[in-house]
């Protein structure tokens, strides 16, 4: 798993830094359910999050992005299978 926030977008490395930190932490709350789907599958996964919006999200807004984007990313792979 990686995590990338553009200097582009938020030119201080403290506010890069803490978008960083709030997207690791949200990610290892609800990373053990997804963990728990790709092991049942008998899949592995290479993850790359970016952050994309121009303005700084607080932690509340993070999660619950991490938890809808780990729900898409599961139908996905449900719609893959034979």
């Amino acid at each position: 798993m990686a995590v990338s926030v553009p200097k582009r977008l938020f030119k201080n490395a403290v506010d890069r830094n803490l978008l960083k930190r709030r997207i690791k932490e949200s990610y290892r709350l609800s990373k053990h359910e997804m963990y728990d789907f790709l092991k049942e599958k008998n899949l592995k996964l290479y993850l790359l999050i970016q952050y994309t919006q121009e303005d700084m999200k607080d932690y509340g807004v993070i999660k619950s992005s991490m938890f809808t984007a780990f729900e898409k990313l599961r139908q996905e792979i449900m719609k893959q299978e034979p």
